[in-house]
């Protein structure tokens, strides 16, 4: 009751003095920190009063701060339509005052947490370095952080850690030299998980003694600002540190911990995440019980407040794992259908999405086009020079088209190529195979094996989505695991091989993704058919001529002019792998190839692939 009342005089104060508000670039009445207090707590009533106190300010600044404050509001809330709608009123607001300079950065990053909840990354780059130019220009710390935070994020899922790590050290060189305050904690959390995560990538222990310095002095200002989200991020960080220790009845106890503090939070954010990380503590216990139950609590709060987002894909395809190596496969098995049937919903939403945001562009793009032609109508005056504009206009929509022409056929080609990762028929008979094993075999750590090799393919061709190249050595691992179920699926039908001379190095070595498993699945599925004798499928890496060669050779039936659907697959493999090297000799200006023919000694096919000498270590691609 005391906390509502000296709230409610904030407000009248705020009341009286905002009419007497200044019009110059700063709004005293606004309180960041306040905001902050309200929407954690969730008093959405006090919030909308402050907010709307605010907006009736007849100091423009104020007017500013206010539809911050709400798109931060709704932002929380997921109310990205309000949100968008919010940035582009107060953009305009700002544009027709004296200081906009000094303003700009409030669009600035509000953008910004517009377009990371959308997962726009384009625009994410653009607006992160506008915020950050700003802010140094205004010489403005707390909006520079801000900015660099963003720019981390961004790079981190780009998988551009080597750029992110400098912005990190910028940030961490700003909240050393801050004075305490309330934001304290937040930011030394900050700066904890960031040195965890770069732990996790190079493996120096010392990472994890400062990331136990930041926890440590967040948990401290957690505590003296009664902050239960930054308390609960500080044991977050602890039960990592434990767990990279190997001390993992530590790090149950640091999880129990948070989770206590994240329980005293009106809206607790990130249960499912928190409750997943416990039950990987407790699989690597061994107490698989324990587990099995953590790991239906995670999906019990995925559900309720995840459901149907990628946060929730996440939890599924790591509940797999989890109850497979606790033992549970029907659990294990129902978690992977949940995870295919939550990714296909929603990509399916985005592609809506994204079809109706580029409807949208055009006809804005329309409109102003139409706009402008009739102003130009209007211009009498310049009708004797329309003759030569009009020549200039053409040239320049013919070089355009071509353009667009040629960015269409990589679109498209692209696109090709995501919808033709991997046969569907390989899942569904694969799954059926794993069934039939499962009701034949009593032995429960082959199925489970063969269950987690499965896995692992799809998680693989799902990644590749996102990923344009692997190592040599990722490649080999998919192919060996992609043959082995094969192997499941049709035993004692063939042998194989999959090597790498010694003259490259297959870690640092660069291919582009799935541009094999073509021609090894149609080896399988319609080569060795109908042959009388053992098959058997041979890949080869090896550096040639200062060119990476790939060389695939199987021992079956071969090529046949009068089978179509052999034809037909092989078509497809081709395809796919003519799709990859036209990107590939697009961007990095190479004269990659590929052949395909027949064996010399009359069996089977040899697919020989030409590609240029890729290094990850020298590479910016």
């Amino acid at each position: 009751m005391k906390k509502n009342i000296m709230v409610f005089v904030y407000f009248i104060f705020l009341g009286n003095t905002a009419l007497q508000a200044q019009q110059n670039c700063n709004c005293n009445e606004a309180s960041q920190q306040l905001f902050d207090v309200l929407n954690t707590n969730n008093d959405s009533t006090a919030v909308v009063k402050y907010i709307t106190t605010l907006k009736m300010s007849k100091n423009k600044i104020c007017q500013v701060n206010a539809m911050t404050f709400e798109v931060d509001f709704w932002a929380t809330r997921r109310r990205l339509d309000k949100v968008l709608s919010l940035i582009e009123t107060q953009e305009k607001i700002i544009n027709a005052l004296n200081c906009k300079n000094e303003l700009s950065i409030h669009t600035y990053l509000n953008y910004l947490r517009y377009y990371k909840a959308k997962e726009d990354f384009e625009n994410i780059s653009l607006y992160a370095f506008k915020a950050l130019e700003n802010a140094e220009t205004q010489a403005n710390t707390d909006s520079e952080l801000k900015a660099i935070k963003y720019l981390v994020y961004l790079f981190t899922r780009q998988n551009q850690d080597d750029k992110n790590w400098a912005y990190i050290k910028r940030g961490e060189k700003i909240i050393l030299t801050s004075s305490d305050n309330y934001y304290t904690a937040l930011n030394y959390n900050w700066l904890a998980f960031e040195y965890e995560n770069k732990y996790t990538q190079t493996q120096r222990k010392t990472l994890l003694d400062s990331a136990l310095i930041f926890a440590t002095k967040a948990k401290l200002m957690g505590a003296k600002y009664q902050n239960y989200e930054q308390l609960t991020a500080s044991y977050r960080v602890f039960e990592s540190v434990a767990y990279h220790r190997n001390n993992l009845k530590k790090a149950v106890a640091y999880m129990d911990t948070a989770l206590n503090y994240a329980k005293k939070i009106k809206i607790p954010t990130n249960l499912a995440s928190m409750y997943l990380a416990k039950a990987w503590d407790l699989v690597d216990l061994k107490e698989n019980t324990k587990a099995i139950a953590t790991m239906d609590t995670s999906i019990l709060y995925a559900e309720k407040f995840n459901h149907g987002t990628i946060a929730s894909i996440g939890i599924y395809s790591e509940g797999v794992q989890i109850y497979e190596q606790a033992g549970n496969l029907p659990k294990a098995f129902a978690s992977l259908k949940t995870y295919e049937h939550l990714k296909d919903s929603l990509f399916k939403v985005q592609r809506s999405e994204k079809i109706n945001e580029l409807e949208q562009k055009y006809n804005k793009a329309k409109n102003e086009k139409t706009i402008k032609e009739l102003a130009q109508q209007r211009s009498i005056y310049l009708l004797v020079a329309l003759a030569g504009i009009l020549g200039v206009v053409i040239i320049a929509f013919y070089l355009r088209q071509q353009s667009l022409k040629h960015k269409k056929d990589i679109l498209e080609t692209e696109q090709r190529l995501n919808r033709a990762r991997m046969n569907p028929h390989f899942f569904f008979n694969a799954l059926t195979t794993l069934q039939k094993f499962a009701l034949r075999e009593n032995d429960g750590q082959a199925l489970a094996s063969n269950l987690s090799k499965f896995s692992n393919i799809m998680r693989e061709t799902l990644e590749s989505t996102y990923k344009e190249y692997v190592t040599v050595e990722q490649e080999i691992e998919f192919l060996n695991e992609y043959l082995e179920v094969q192997k499941i699926r049709f035993p004692k039908t063939f042998s194989y091989e999959v090597v790498a001379n010694n003259d490259i190095e297959i870690d640092d070595v660069l291919i582009p993704s799935m541009i094999i498993q073509p021609f090894v699945e149609n080896s399988i599925e319609h080569g060795f058919v109908g042959i009388d004798y053992a098959g058997k499928i041979s890949v080869i890496f090896s550096a040639e001529n200062q060119e990476l060669l790939i060389k695939i050779e199987d021992n079956g039936k071969g090529l046949s002019t009068t089978i179509k659907e052999e034809n037909e697959h092989i078509s497809r493999a081709s395809q796919i792998i003519k799709d990859r090297i036209y990107l590939l000799n697009i961007k990095l200006k190479t004269k990659a190839g590929f052949s395909i023919a027949n064996a010399e000694s009359g069996q089977g096919v040899v697919v020989k692939i030409h590609l240029p000498l890729l290094y990850k270590s020298e590479s910016n691609i």
